[in-house]
């Protein structure tokens, strides 16, 4: 069983903190095994990922502030 667990919340501070979590529960050795064999191709990959979205999120907040101060709202 494997999920990638995804969350968005704001900080005390009202900044916005991303979360990423990748969870697995093996069964057996064969299990375990294939875990550690992925697990730094998965680093790479999700932290690719996490990368990825900020970039997008913190391009489209600027866009946006961008629009705002032309005053166009789309």
């Amino acid at each position: 069983l494997a999920w990638l667990e995804l969350t968005v919340r704001r900080d005390d501070r009202g900044r916005t903190v991303y979360g990423q979590r990748a969870l697995f529960h093996p069964r057996g050795l064969f299990g375990h095994a294939y875990w550690w064999s992925v697990w730094p191709f998965h680093s790479v990959v999700f932290g690719g990922m996490a990368r990825n979205i900020a970039e997008a999120a913190a391009a489209e907040e600027k866009r946006r502030a961008s629009m705002a101060d032309s005053g166009t709202d789309n």
